[in-house]
């Protein structure tokens, strides 16, 4: 009897030779490498593309928050502030948001090309990287398992188009700069590794993966349980990344780095409304055992939600032991949360696409190898696998986005530019959330909420509100900004800057002994 954990286990060690499959004939000589380089090729082009997509969200200016807090512990670090305060979320130091050690490699590429746009380019990067190694991946199990030369190629290609049409890639580039994407590479590449018996190096790549912070070890669990599943020769490998794994989210929870995780997302499992400390995750895993109608009405809710995330990498893939594993525990990990944004944003499922995509190649080859004429439905299958990818619309793909253009247009963003240019380096910056990106550079930077409170710590402020933009949180809205910008006009007397296509900018000298600035509410509209 065939179960979900052997549907696609090799039938023999990597180690040992695999059995040519009846009737499929070897493939020609080169025909591995003539893959490869075709995949590099792809790849390549596709990158080129997607790194020219970036710079041009970036000189729109069309980055909010997320992006802030990065650049904002980029730049910082690569200036010489090796423990840099996080003024954008947490108000805290930035190592404490969420264990994220590798930003600190990461900002020594500031010391030679000190500009934040690098961050959007390392993540074209890693995308187009988790594709080459997926596609790799799904060449060698091709091969592996003898399928006929003809039929591989067209496997291939297939799986390159998979690739480069899926709309969660586009929803991930566009909404700003996150680490999940580039620790996904380095999760793949450690999963073909531990699939090929190299144990050792697969280790390295998992050692780098952890310094990307908490979601990065929750997916290495995920590898493990894929690991645990897949053959005897990866099991024990598996129980060690498990425990690789929950080690590191305790210890990150132990020293306490875990302030931007979100474990208040969770507190409902526990049947509470927020929780501190480290006994926040016991408290989580205890609830929900004890009251497990929490987690099937939550998964129930999401079920929508996960099914369009999925679908454009098909969702057979789950009944293969490598993609099952980590899109399991990262969409559940994700729809658990109480936020609904969490499962509905693709940058935050990047590992999932990689591993049920190689998981669905998987599943139909298996299939196609064992039943006469097997090939058949298979094919379609994947052809109707492609055909959903391709015919997403604006309204069905994660996040709401397919091949979106700029929501900041040309015009607005030649006034934000030129606000750059005004604004002091050594100024607190006050802004629009959804516009604040590359205004974050610097030691002081927050966005503008409401009758929010926030502390003056420089000599220079500078206001930036781009009420056209304000649209990424629901406390603030386009009214909100328009109240603002009429305060800090009207009542702090502040010099104006740039006042021009929507977007205003103001330049202010709060009086000596300042500490606070509270925006008061919006009037009401008759």
């Amino acid at each position: 009897m065939t179960t979900t954990a052997t549907l696609t286990t090799d039938p023999v060690p990597p180690s040992h030779p695999v059995q040519a499959v009846p009737g499929s004939p070897a493939w020609p000589r080169n025909m591995r490498l003539v893959l490869r380089l075709a995949g590099a090729a792809v790849m390549l082009i596709w990158l080129v593309g997607l790194v020219a997509f970036s710079t041009i969200l970036y000189h729109r200016n069309d980055l909010t928050a997320d992006f802030g807090t990065y650049n904002q512990a980029w730049t910082l670090i690569g200036q010489g502030h090796l423990n840099p305060l996080d003024t954008v979320f947490i108000r805290t130091p930035f190592l404490k948001s969420d264990f994220e050690l590798i930003m600190w490699p990461l900002a020594l590429i500031h010391l030679a090309f000190p500009q934040p746009v690098v961050l959007l380019w390392l993540q074209d990067l890693a995308v187009a990287a988790s594709g080459f190694v997926v596609y790799l991946w799904i060449t060698d199990y091709l091969d592996r398992r003898r399928v006929a030369w003809w039929v591989a190629t067209g496997v291939a290609t297939v799986v390159l188009v998979a690739i480069v049409i899926n709309p969660g890639v586009y929803q991930t580039l566009l909404f700003d700069f996150h680490l999940e994407p580039l620790s996904t590479v380095f999760i793949l590449l450690a999963g073909r590794d531990l699939w090929w018996g190299r144990h050792r190096r697969a280790w390295i790549w998992v050692a780098i993966a952890l310094l990307f912070g908490s979601f990065a070890a929750i997916t290495i669990v995920g590898l493990g349980v894929s690991a645990l599943l897949a053959s005897r020769d990866t099991r024990r490998q598996g129980v060690l990344l498990v425990i690789a794994g929950v080690a590191w989210l305790g210890l990150i929870s132990v020293v306490g780095a875990n302030s931007g995780s979100g474990l208040d997302y969770y507190a409902y499992l526990a049947g509470r409304s927020s929780l501190t400390g480290s006994s926040g995750v016991v408290l989580i895993v205890t609830g929900m055992l004890a009251h497990p109608s929490r987690v099937i009405n939550m998964l129930h809710e999401r079920l929508h939600y996960i099914w369009v995330l999925i679908k454009p990498v098909g969702v057979v893939g789950l009944a293969s032991a490598w993609g099952f594993g980590v899109p399991v525990v990262v969409i559940l990990t994700n729809a658990l949360n109480s936020q609904y944004g969490f499962i509905f944003q693709a940058f935050q499922n990047s590992a999932v696409f990689s591993f049920v995509l190689l998981g669905t190649v998987m599943v139909l080859v298996w299939l196609a190898q064992r039943f006469r004429f097997g090939w058949i439905p298979c094919v379609v299958i994947a052809l109707a696998v492609t055909i959903q990818a391709v015919s997403y619309g604006y309204t069905t793909s994660p996040g709401n986005i397919r091949w979106a253009i700029s929501r900041v247009d040309a015009a607005d963003a030649a006034q934000l530019n030129k606000a750059l240019t005004l604004t002091p380096s050594d100024a607190e910056v006050i802004a629009t959330i959804g516009i604040m990106g590359r205004f974050s550079g610097r030691t002081s930077i927050y966005f503008f909420v409401p009758k929010g409170t926030v502390p003056i710590k420089q000599r220079t402020v500078v206001f930036v509100f781009d009420p056209a933009n304000e649209n990424t949180i629901p406390q603030a809205t386009s009214a909100d900004d328009l109240a603002a910008a009429a305060f800090v006009r009207g009542q702090l007397h502040a010099r104006v800057l740039v006042d021009a296509d929507g977007v205003t900018v103001f330049e202010w000298q709060p009086p000596a002994g300042t500490t606070h600035l509270t925006f008061p509410p919006t009037p009401a509209t008759p």
